[in-house]
């Protein structure tokens, strides 16, 4: 058996917490904004498509922990960053494989449709491997580590849709309007 002594002890008061949240939140900002401008000074138009996918990635997942009623605390705050970093990785993924399928000389077109299936698979398997990791959290996980793991859950789900379906939305509709408003295909896109 051993002695346990308390060492030292300490209380966090509602301003200090408040104050947490607030560099929490401010640090989410910065770090949104310095990925948003790589994504569209290295993937030039393409990359103003991953912004509107992230931000419909936050709104989905601060809509589900609202429909939850779950809150965001520091470790959700966290969960949520990590969730933009992965959606990111998953545009990346896609936008690599569309930049392949151009290079092999295929339309724009077909470019977006193969880099999307293409990518598919990956960006599930990366993401399913995630969710097992944050089921196995909450499972074991107490307190702030379950609200981590929740909002990780939901945000990869969050993630994986507008990654996989709401970017090619985004693609599909820039071509049918490229081809309805200049009456012609779209034959390149900065990528």
């Amino acid at each position: 058996p051993a002695e346990v002594r308390i060492i030292e002890e300490r209380a966090v008061g509602p301003s200090l917490g408040l104050d947490s949240i607030k560099k929490g939140l401010l640090a989410s900002a910065i770090g949104f904004g310095l990925t948003v401008a790589f994504v569209v000074i290295w993937y030039k138009f393409s990359g103003l498509v991953a912004p509107v996918a992230l931000l419909a990635n936050i709104v989905l997942v601060l809509g589900s922990m609202a429909l939850l009623e779950g809150p965001l605390p520091l470790p959700g705050i966290a969960g949520l960053l990590l969730t933009v970093a992965m959606a990111v990785d998953a545009n990346v993924l896609v936008y690599e494989r569309i930049k392949e399928e151009l290079r092999a000389g295929r339309t724009m077109r077909a470019a977006i449709d193969a880099g999307f299936s293409r990518a598919f698979l990956t960006i599930v398997d990366s993401n399913l491997t995630t969710i097992i990791t944050a089921v196995v959290l909450y499972k074991f996980g107490a307190g702030p580590i379950r609200g981590f793991a929740v909002t990780l859950i939901v945000g990869i789900l969050a993630s994986m849709f507008t990654a996989l379906f709401g970017c090619k939305t985004l693609f599909m509709a820039t071509l049918w309007a490229h081809r309805v408003f200049k009456g012609r295909e779209l034959t390149r896109i900065s990528i």
